[in-house]
């Protein structure tokens, strides 16, 4: 038995690693060369015995800014004694800075992802031992396996992502307590449920969505222990197991995180300050200055509960969607454990509070935010296929032979792994094709995809380091690539009166890169793109997502520059 367990393990392994680590650093996402220099910031920090430094604003990316803080120790150490002191993460002096050095930004992103990739991987192997309590080791593989190779969730888990780091860790929390108060209140369960819950913490002050979770288990678990003994012995008792949970995550918490070590109020402030004025009052601490209650207000809607569930229909495989109702129908058979069933209740419970913590907010809300429903709702649908399984295997003898089981794991871990090598490398960027039927559009995620293709056709013109490229989405996802000269195209730019600037970076470029979604930006982005009255030299289609357009500056025609010289 321990040697099929430790097969399962090596399997879980190389499924949550193979996938993740191929062609890891064939492409950037519009945010990462941000928390490059956010990361940065902090590994300096670190270095100065700054240590109340470490703070970036509500996420507060603790964990993100540690991975790169690991990159900057492998490759780049002596970063934090040069004395350049803190970047302005806004402005464009981090990557030249790295250059200047000798160092790749883009090594230096590969690295992070890197150490990203093993944390992810590590998480797996956690929710897969928390998952054996529940069903066993098998079918805790298949789940694992299931909810791994998810296309949204593996596609985002292998670049800095803060919400793929949520998600995980939020499961574990989850599964951890479970464990502890439905089979055995066995020490390590509640430590990792714990610990698991003040990483969520330590990524993004949005996984605070997790705690009336926590409270709905404990209270379930008050009225079943009094239905044995008094209520009052049931509630001092669970009272005190919420208490050991809190100290054990305040804990973790605290030694995580160095600026806690001397600046624990300004840590909190800070994370927690900006959170609640940026989802009440649209905007971060630094703009509101303060917070205002009285004009809190949730009545806006900023993301709508339909954005969202419109979101997790999309982006959820076939195979999810017929998981979901496996488990819909599980709920009803009588054979399926009472403790199964409620842990079906806060995995739903959970990812519906992530829908509705964005939906409520007034600040910025991408999909990718609800990233703890996603994985809610796979690892809901991956228990519905091993209830599937399981009840073949005691309908029909046939089902209990070894090669049948293995047959039908591998095939339903096949179909997924094909949905998401679908979009390959990108993979986030499926679309689920039922949903595409129906709803007559896809959902194009615009994270810079493509970019780094416009760059290695444009590496292959003649004298390439001489060129200058005008380009959307410049940093990073273009610019880590090219060999020449990159001009970011900001469409904040086309705000300026006459837009004077924006002709003068044309002019001092060979190329100019965009691509869908630049154009609907602004109205001057718009008339932009309109103005250019000429054929791209060539296009580059993205699946599911959007479609570049590279063209030759020296080809505009006059009339472009006579539009916005008016």
């Amino acid at each position: 038995m321990q040697f099929r367990k430790t097969i399962l393990v090596l399997l879980l392994l190389a499924l949550t690693l193979i996938p993740r680590l191929a062609a890891l650093d064939s492409f950037v996402t519009i945010d990462e060369p941000f928390w490059l220099s956010v990361g940065a910031n902090y590994y300096y920090a670190l270095g100065q015995r700054e240590l109340e430094n470490t703070v970036y604003e509500y996420h507060p990316a603790v964990t993100t800014m540690s991975e790169i803080t690991a990159a900057f120790l492998v490759d780049f150490p002596e970063y934090r004694g040069l004395g350049q002191g803190y970047f302005d993460v806004d402005k464009e002096q981090f990557d030249p800075f790295l250059i200047a050095h000798g160092h790749d930004p883009m090594h230096l992103l590969y690295l992070s992802r890197l150490f990203q990739v093993a944390l992810i991987a590590l998480f797996a192997l956690i929710i897969f031992y928390l998952l054996t309590v529940f069903i066993g080791a098998e079918k805790a593989f298949l789940a694992v396996a299931l909810i791994s190779s998810a296309p949204y969730f593996l596609g985002h888990s292998r670049v800095l992502s803060h919400e793929a780091l949520v998600a995980f860790f939020t499961i574990a929390s989850i599964l951890g307590l479970a464990a502890y108060l439905e089979f055995e209140r066995k020490g390590m369960y509640l430590f990792i449920s714990a610990v698991s819950a003040a990483l969520a913490q330590l990524t993004k002050s949005s996984a605070m969505a997790m705690f009336p979770v926590v409270g709905l288990m404990l209270v379930l678990a008050v009225f079943a222990q009094a239905r044995r003994t008094s209520f009052k012995t049931a509630l001092l008792e669970h009272l005190k197991i919420l208490g050991l949970w809190l100290i054990q995550l305040a804990f973790a918490y605290f030694i995580l995180w160095p600026g806690m070590w001397v600046a624990p109020g300004k840590m909190l402030y800070e994370v927690y300050g900006n959170a609640f004025s940026y989802a009440f009052q649209g905007a971060r601490l630094q703009v509101t200055h303060e917070l205002q209650p009285a004009t809190f207000s949730l009545a806006t809607l900023h993301g709508t509960l339909e954005k969202f569930i419109s979101q997790i229909f999309i982006k959820e495989t076939p195979l999810a969607w017929l998981g979901l109702i496996l488990a819909g129908v599980a709920c009803f058979q009588s054979s399926v454990s009472p403790k199964l069933k409620r842990l079906f209740l806060y995995l739903l419970v959970n990812a519906a509070l992530f829908i509705l913590l964005f939906s409520l907010a007034q600040g910025r809300n991408s999909p990718h935010y609800i990233m703890a429903s996603h994985v809610s709702m796979d690892l809901i649908a991956a228990l519905g296929w091993c209830g599937l399984l399981g009840w073949a295997e005691m309908k029909w003898e046939t089902a209990n032979r070894l090669s049948v089981r293995v047959s039908g794991v591998a095939l339903l871990i096949l179909f997924q792994i094909f949905s998401a090598m679908s979009n390959y490398p990108y993979y986030y960027t499926y679309n689920n094709p039922i949903a595409e039927k129906l709803l007559g559009a896809s959902y194009a995620s615009d994270y810079g995809e493509g970019f780094e293709q416009a760059a290695l056709y444009l590496n292959q013109k003649p004298d390439a380091e001489a060129l200058t490229v005008f380009a959307f989405r410049g940093r990073g996802p273009f610019s880590y690539f090219f060999k020449g000269k990159t001009i970011l195209l900001n469409p904040l730019f086309m705000e300026e009166p006459q837009m004077g600037s924006v002709l003068e970076r044309i002019r001092q470029s060979d190329y100019l890169v965009i691509n869908d979604a630049f154009a609907p930006r602004t109205p001057n982005t718009q008339r932009f793109v309109d103005a250019l009255g000429i054929a791209p030299e060539r296009s580059i289609v993205i699946k599911d997502v959007s479609t570049l357009r590279i063209y030759r500056v020296a080809d505009l025609p006059a009339s472009f520059y006579e539009l916005f010289s008016e």
